[in-house]
């Protein structure tokens, strides 16, 4: 059997699109992303599996594509592939007009959204992510998650989308789940006083923040 793929497959993919949409707009693959983008929030407007070309197009943009481990075998998509589609699909959302990248390695969700909760003028932006990492079922969670990446989109804020796929596919998981909301907890809290390479300096009430945490 091959190895996992899916934190590297949807990384590089994401990456590809976005390096076409930002940097050559006019190229083919400019236009090939535009196309992609378009079809994907299209495909998030419906509920998962309604849609029956929905998954083979996420499987079809794919490169490299999932291990044999982890695609699904039956009527129901594997978990590998729910992420996959989700992952995308909230990717495509983060990147409709951007001018920046919505994909980095450098930040990931929670700590994006932590980052947010520093340079946001939304006072509900806690309880908005408290309402995800609360939530039980993945249709609400779902519903949550799109609202904190359109926050993300409106401040410019990036993140990786790679590991964000691998932490959705452990959250349909009953044995991992708590294990991934108590580090996105984490993270959230980390990101709140860490900014990262893409942001501007940190002010001095920032670093003073951090040279007591340390």
């Amino acid at each position: 059997m091959s190895s996992p793929n899916l934190r590297f497959s949807v990384a590089n993919t994401v990456n590809r699109l976005q390096t076409n949409y930002l940097e050559r707009p006019e190229s083919i693959g400019g236009t090939e992303a535009r196309r992609i983008f378009a079809e994907l929030r299209k495909s998030a407007a419906r509920e998962f599996g309604t849609d029956p070309l929905a998954l083979q197009h996420v499987l079809s943009i794919l490169s490299p594509a999932l291990s044999e481990g982890e695609l699904g075998q039956g009527d129901a998509p594997s978990p590998s592939e729910a992420a996959a589609y989700y992952a995308l699909t909230l990717f495509a959302s983060h990147m409709q007009s951007a001018a920046t990248p919505a994909h980095s390695e450098d930040r990931s969700f929670a700590m994006a959204c932590g980052r947010l909760q520093t340079i946001s003028e939304s006072g509900s932006l806690k309880a908005r992510f408290d309402a995800m990492q609360t939530a039980r079922e993945e249709s609400s969670r779902l519903i949550h998650l799109r609202t904190l990446v359109s926050l993300l989109k409106s401040e410019k804020l990036a993140f990786d989308y790679g590991a964000f796929a691998v932490d959705l596919r452990s959250l349909q998981n009953p044995a991992r789940r708590d294990g991934v909301l108590l580090r996105w907890g984490r993270d959230y809290a980390v990101g709140m006083l860490r900014p990262s390479q893409q942001d501007s300096p940190l002010s001095d009430s920032e670093s003073s923040d951090l040279s007591t945490t340390n």
